[in-house]
């Protein structure tokens, strides 16, 4: 089965966003899901350092959901900015969240396991105390999520949750950390079912399911390197990337009736998160991100 990394859709994208800068994309984080819920987070707690830690936390063990990832983020902070900060509870506050809400259950205990390791490092502590130290620096973090759990560091998990404590600390501090171009995009089902309806990637098959089952599966190392070039072109760190991706594709799905698909995001995006008709450039985008769906 033959995989291709369009070069020319490459080039096209690069273009466009390119020309839709950075600024419009942190303008979209300011109105991403993921990020309201960190603010509801430290809203709530008042806690930098406890909102950065759940935040990792969370991250860590956010797959197989049964619900839309946005809709679990808020879920998880409404709950979470009632609980006191406190290091040593937090854990089996996440554990209680787990067993209370029947939407993050597949795996579980993987995902329990996952995070004892993480709160027996060092690095939940420091998160904890002075989340300051890795945001001076967030490669720190991300090597040393990856050597605590001992996986990759471009496994999607780790990558995520340097993502996730980008927002955290900017809702708790105000301040927006400069990412790296070297932390790559976490490679999920939207991202993965973008890179094929955008038709950055291509694969030889009828069924679309099956596409992003391999991408997923067995391909996911290219789709981070096409995601890369992107970055390179652009100056645009994959991170950054990753939450134009997410919020374009909050409606895309397995049935891609690209009709249907490419109204509802213009839909809400003029609604939810710029209050106002889309200029040309980012009415564009939304065609050309669910072009071949």
């Amino acid at each position: 089965m033959a995989i291709k990394v369009n070069l020319e859709r490459i080039e096209e994208l690069s273009n466009l966003i390119s020309s839709i800068g950075i600024k419009t994309i942190y303008y979209i984080e300011d109105h991403d899901n993921q990020f309201e819920a960190m603010k509801i987070l430290y809203s709530g707690t008042k806690h930098a350092g406890y909102v950065c830690l759940l935040a990792v936390s969370n991250a860590l063990i956010s797959y197989r959901l049964s619900m839309k990832g946005e809709d679990y983020w808020l879920l998880f902070a409404k709950y979470f900015s009632k609980t006191p900060p406190s290091f040593f509870k937090a854990l089996d506050n996440i554990i209680n969240f787990l067993n209370t809400y029947k939407v993050n259950r597949m795996l579980l205990k993987q995902k329990i396991n996952r995070l004892q390791k993480f709160y027996g490092s060092r690095t939940s502590r420091i998160l904890f105390e002075k989340p300051w130290y890795y945001a001076d620096d967030v490669t720190k973090l991300w090597r040393e999520l990856a050597r605590n759990l001992n996986t990759s560091l471009r496994r999607k998990t780790i990558v995520f949750s340097v993502k996730m404590f980008y927002y955290a600390y900017y809702a708790s501090t105000g301040i927006r950390i400069s990412l790296p171009h070297e932390i790559p995009i976490p490679v999920d089902f939207r991202v993965a079912l973008i890179s094929l309806t955008s038709g950055l990637i291509s694969i030889n098959s009828r069924n679309l399911k099956e596409k992003v089952n391999l991408l997923l599966a067995k391909y996911d190392e290219t789709v981070r390197d096409a995601w890369g070039i992107i970055s390179q072109k652009t100056n645009i760190p994959p991170l950054n990337l990753d939450a134009l991706v997410w919020v374009l594709g909050k409606y895309v799905s397995m049935k891609c009736n690209k009709r249907l698909v490419v109204s509802k995001t213009i839909n809400y995006l003029e609604e939810e998160i710029f209050k106002r008709s889309l200029n040309k450039l980012m009415n564009t985008l939304v065609y050309e991100f669910f072009k071949y769906c």
